[in-house]
């Protein structure tokens, strides 16, 4: 168990600036009475620690109807990404959504719950908090960088294209909400105000690794402000630019260095685990510990039914999407192309073409048949059947099939890649240590991720445990393996302690390419990627950078490789008007591990989903806000 963090909705406070009172207070934001909030220390604390908690839960959840069970800040949005897809349906991707959705509508109230957090203890700390003039300096600096966080999202997600939202910077009452939306300009700049305001603040620290603001994240979310206004793209790859900015978020990104932060190097997998979260690289997170209500959900919506947590296996709402797995180039940093290993691969239209070539074997080297693992009888028949009725289906490749050898063979097509993707990814007949707990044991064991199981919807059994189950056996599909618990300890598939990492240095040294290539410098752009990627040991070739092109399209390759199942994908692709193109045109929707669609995805005719729009119900209270252009109301 994690000690001495910062516990959200919860008085944790930093020894040694702070006095020292490790307490789990049980008073929730909301419920401190307005007289008594800023009257103790205290509560002072506990008002900041409530901005905090606002970063909690606003992402999208598994499914439409439960908005409320949340994904985190922006671990809920990774299903819209090139490398993410949520197994069932949805309005978003489905054609259907409308300015009616919840997706739009608790996020909005969620960010905007943050804003008017961030907005009390601004106006009230000053005024009214017994603290030392060098502590309440330091939460004001606290304040206004969260309060550009969540005005950063708003602006990002419902203020595209100039529209902008509306601006609070003073305490109001819910029913005094009345603005119009400020220009997206306009909020740019208070962004960018707030984030200088803690640049400038002494009494914060340049680095910190407890989950509190530092300079270096207000320099990393201040330069992220100057590349989004500095480098604007549009649907058909024009980009509009301005050099100054471009420079100051360079500027802003070297400085992030110079306070203390920088890339882990222990290995990226070890990166993501709690005995590392707390390092260098990570520059804000979300604090989670595995006590109830203050953990991850992440083991319940992206494992699968071996991932364990107590009395409860995980589940696969969230897996990852073969789009994303196929940009993990060669070890020798060659693109990867399934031709280049199944020739002909490619051109194969029918499914069970494609699809036996990731069947099990079903026959030991001597040509016998299979004995299961699990209680060493031979393979179950119902698995064998599947095996023939693919295989006979198939029109093209029927006699590729190896039943001794074919899941060594997909092996390899995964094993001479990027370490990324399986550090990122459970691929074909990869291992996976998990639980069992549906037998009540909770013992850890290695099962592998194999197709067809013995039936549509696997859950484990004693015969079948050398086979990870799924909540789908109809579909072969990867899983994630980043943010993922192995073994049997975890409580709770609700509450995992991992924290949720919302800019680390490799975001850093990504958004610096990027600005350089915007600025046509492709050597400086070549320097940082080379960065992230010998971490991983591959190399950083020249033809990456030929061009101002090619090394826009590389550098935003490369962060679709790197951040996987952290939230990132989604919001850049918005960014780069990539995102129709990316996740409709090429995806074409929720797919199997060959590229079978088993769920389609439509650009809605009405809407324009590369701007959010204004919730219908804010609308409604708010005669002032404008409608969003391009949505049917």
């Amino acid at each position: 168990m994690k000690k001495n963090i910062f516990y959200i909705l919860t008085v944790i406070i930093i020894s040694g600036y702070y006095s020292c009172t490790d307490i789990l207070d049980t008073t929730p934001y909301n419920a401190l009475a307005s007289s008594s909030m800023w009257q103790s220390e205290e509560s002072v604390d506990q008002s900041v620690a409530g901005i905090y908690s606002a970063l909690y839960d606003w992402a999208p959840g598994a499914y439409d109807a439960d908005f409320d069970k949340g994904f985190g800040s922006t671990f809920g949005f990774e299903r819209w990404g090139v490398a993410g897809q949520l197994h069932g349906a949805e309005s978003l991707t489905s054609g259907s959504i409308n300015p009616g959705s919840d997706y739009f509508k608790k996020t909005w109230q969620k960010l905007y719950e943050g804003v008017h957090r961030a907005n009390d203890a601004i106006a009230n700390i000053p005024a009214k908090s017994p603290a030392s003039a060098e502590k309440n300096a330091r939460l004001i600096a606290e304040a206004k960088f969260l309060r550009a966080y969540f005005y950063f999202r708003l602006n990002e997600l419902f203020g595209r294209d100039g529209l902008g939202v509306p601006v609070y910077t003073e305490p109001v009452a819910i029913e005094d909400c009345t603005k119009g939306q400020s220009p997206e300009a306009d909020v740019w700049a208070l962004i960018v105000n707030d984030l200088t305001d803690a640049i400038n603040e002494r009494n914060l620290p340049d680095k910190d690794n407890t989950g509190r603001v530092s300079k270096g994240a207000a320099y990393a979310l201040r330069g992220k402000a100057y590349l989004y206004q500095g480098a604007k793209y549009a649907e058909d790859g024009t980009v509009s630019k301005d050099e100054t900015l471009l420079n100051k978020a360079v500027a802003d990104f070297e400085e992030v260095g110079k306070c203390g932060y920088g890339l882990f190097q222990g290995g990226y997998k070890e990166l993501f685990t709690e005995a590392n979260e707390h390092c260098a690289e990570m520059i804000f997170s979300i604090q989670h510990t595995g006590d109830t209500d203050y953990g991850t959900i992440s083991q319940k919506f992206v494992g699968s039914r071996f991932a364990y947590s107590g009395t409860a296996n995980g589940w696969g709402n969230q897996t990852p999407a073969p789009a994303g797995t196929d940009l993990y180039e060669n070890l020798d940093s060659a693109p990867f192309n399934w031709d280049d290993v199944i020739p002909g691969y490619s051109a194969l239209t029918e499914p069970a073409d494609r699809a036996v070539y990731f069947l099990r074997d079903t026959l030991d080297a001597s040509g016998n048949i299979l004995k299961q693992e699990g209680d060493g009888k031979p393979l179950d028949q119902t698995v064998r059947k599947k095996v023939r009725d693919i295989v006979n289906k198939a029109v093209n490749t029927k006699n590729d099939y190896l039943p001794y050898g074919n899941e060594a063979r997909i092996r390899k097509v995964y094993t001479n890649r990027d370490p990324r993707l399986e550090a990122n990814f459970i691929t074909p007949y990869a291992g996976f240590i998990g639980g069992y707990s549906f037998a009540g044991a909770g013992n850890a064991m290695e099962v592998y991720s194999r197709w067809p199981l013995g039936s549509n919807s696997a859950a484990p059994a004693a015969s079948q445990r050398a086979d990870m189950a799924t909540d789908d056996g109809s579909n072969f599909t990867y899983f994630h393996r980043k943010f993922v618990y192995e073994g049997t300890g975890l409580a709770r598939r609700e509450d995992g302690p991992l924290d949720e990492p919302l800019i680390r240095y490799a975001n850093v040294l990504l958004w610096q390419a990027e600005a350089y290539v915007e600025l046509n410098q492709p050597d400086k752009a070549k320097a940082m990627v080379k960065l992230v990627r010998d971490r991983v040991d591959m190399p950083t070739l020249d033809a990456g950078f030929a061009n101002q092109t090619i090394a826009r399209n590389y550098v935003r390759d490369e962060r679709r490789r790197e951040f996987v199942n952290e939230g990132v994908d989604f919001f850049d692709e918005m960014r780069w008007r990539t995102w129709k193109d990316m996740k409709f045109n090429r995806g074409k929707g929720s797919q199997g591990v060959w590229g079978n669609n088993f769920r389609a995805y439509t650009w809605p005719v009405d809407n324009d989903l590369y701007i959010w729009p204004v919730p219908q119900t804010e609308i409604e209270k708010n005669p002032n806000l404008q409608k969003t252009p391009g949505w049917k109301y």
